[in-house]
């Protein structure tokens, strides 16, 4: 006997509930009537039912509540024959909501019976493998403001003078901040957009330029949550599917990210519970290359030393650092020994201070190869963006440049 929960509306609930207490066989039974997703996923999550019958234009249904629904209970997705052009949300098993009884059935026992050639309680991935895959490069730092943005959208900035067709995306859910050092003022919230886009399986190549506005030539901009109390709405099912769809285009991914590596342990236990660190941990984990920037103080170092079994853990193991302000009377040699003897790091990167720079640019909404072209700083930027470790060749020694000489 299989044991079916069931959220469908309408005619359609009053006929399947009908149509299988007259079914003869009495192979599948409806064991509760569920008025609603947030009602479905705590009747799965108790440990009832065999198989969920929901209809997949359930306000609130996505591939995130979906996965979590399929970790207690296989899935099978009704949709009505008005909309035939309506998402399957990734489901293996999807049935027109007016299909007879018998159709239905076959559904359910395929569902609950996986074979070797399918496993009804995997959902189907968002997108295949890439094509033809860009690269991402992740700019990361710990807490403090070590000034990670700045130097995220001068890298995206200067790889496009470079010749790269580059991204730059805002997956910051603390502090959100490229919509403003770029000047945009209308800014919308294109990664919740894009999350929200790949939840309902409606992230094609068409929506996905509809989210990527010019803000330079060659320079394509993804903004951030806009207000930081949006990160609930960044699933991590949702952030690994849009870097699969950004690599997709082929285009070179710069995103800036979050300071906290932690997966809030004490939600961990709640399947259903977002994460507010998802969409750093999951760059971190897509990235091809990570950069770390850290400010010129011990306290700021102290902190990637400790992050970076960490960061380990997460499959980073060719880590580029940017150490940034350096200036009198910081010694940078010193600095470069302290990382480089305590840490295995592929190049190490010393920015000099320019304050007076990096201010005026912030003001301005501009780029420092706009506001302050001839700067060591945006000199030192041009050259890292440029460099081996962007464009994708892996070097076998530790790299150090040292750009405070020329300030």
């Amino acid at each position: 006997m299989i044991d079916v929960v069931l959220c469908a509306s309408g005619s359609d609930e009053v006929r399947i509930v009908h149509d299988l207490a007259q079914e003869k066989s009495g192979t599948a039974r409806v064991v509760r009537r569920c008025a609603d997703l947030a009602e479905t996923m705590a009747v799965v999550a108790a440990g009832v039912g065999d198989v969920v019958l929901i209809d997949v234009s359930v306000r609130g249904l996505g591939r995130d509540p979906l996965a979590t629904l399929m970790r207690g209970a296989a899935v099978v997705g009704l949709r009505s024959e008005e909309a035939p052009d309506q998402t399957s949300l990734g489901l293996r098993h999807l049935l027109p909501s007016s299909a007879p009884i018998a159709e239905i059935l076959a559904v359910l026992d395929a569902a609950v019976a996986p074979t070797e050639r399918e496993e009804a309680w995997v959902q189907e991935p968002a997108i295949d493998g890439p094509d033809e895959a860009g690269r991402l490069v992740v700019v990361w730092g710990p807490g403090g403001a070590p000034g990670r943005s700045t130097i995220a959208v001068n890298l995206a900035a200067e790889a496009v003078l470079a010749g790269e067709q580059t991204v730059l995306v805002d997956a910051d859910t603390y502090g959100p901040a490229q919509s403003q050092m770029l000047g945009v003022l209308d800014e919308t919230p294109g990664l919740v957009a894009a999350c929200r886009a790949h939840d309902r399986d409606t992230l094609d190549a068409e929506s996905l330029e509809a989210l990527l506005p010019s803000a330079q030539p060659g320079l394509r901009l993804l903004s951030g949550i806009g207000v930081p109390a949006r990160w609930s709405e960044v699933r991590r099912t949702s952030m690994d599917g849009l870097w699969q769809a950004l690599a997709r285009r082929g285009d070179l991914v710069v995103a800036d990210v979050g300071p906290v590596l932690e997966e809030d342990e004490e939600l961990s236990y709640d399947t259903a519970a977002p994460q507010r660190n998802a969409a750093t941990i999951s760059a971190l984990e897509s990235a091809d290359v990570v950069i770390a920037v850290v400010a010129a103080d011990p306290v700021s170092i102290t902190r990637l030393l400790r992050d970076h079994s960490r960061l380990e853990e997460l499959g980073v193991h060719e880590l580029h650092v940017i150490v940034n302000r350096v200036g009198s009377p910081i010694p940078g040699d010193r600095v470069r020994d302290l990382i480089t003897s305590r840490m295995q790091v592929a190049s190490v990167h010393l920015l000099p201070d320019d304050p007076i720079a990096c201010r005026t640019a912030a003001w301005d909404g501009a780029l420092l190869s706009e506001s302050a072209p001839r700067s060591a700083l945006r000199r030192a930027l041009r050259d890292i963006a440029a460099s081996e470790a962007i464009l994708g060749a892996k070097e076998t020694d530790p790299v150090v440049v040292d750009a405070t000489s020329e300030s």
